[in-house]
């Protein structure tokens, strides 16, 4: 019960600082280096979930990635190379992903 309770104070503490930062701060008052800094947190946020995924959370080199994966990743790349949204690189790559995953 102890860890259990101790796992819900960490998670609502870190949901509470998340929140607060989004909703505290004025970001039109953060300096230029921070707000140019700020854009690329999503991406590298995406990038770190995409690659620890891809490798299973094993950690490992070898990456072992199957067909659905190599559509997804090539249907991002793609539209994110088009588009410059972040956004529709994530729906094309979640689409495709599902889809091929249904067929294969």
């Amino acid at each position: 019960m102890n860890a259990a309770l101790a796992l819900l104070g960490a998670a609502a503490g870190s949901y509470v600082l998340r929140i607060g930062f989004v909703t505290l701060i004025d970001v039109e008052r953060l300096p230029g280096a921070v707000k140019e800094t700020l854009r690329y947190v999503g991406p590298a946020v995406t990038a770190a979930i995409v690659v620890t995924s891809l490798a299973h959370g094993e950690g490992r080199a070898g990456l072992h990635l199957s067909a659905a994966q190599v559509i997804g990743l090539l249907a991002a790349a793609v539209t994110a190379w088009r588009t410059g949204s972040l956004l529709w690189a994530l729906i094309a790559a979640m689409g495709s992903f599902t889809l091929v995953g249904l067929v294969l």
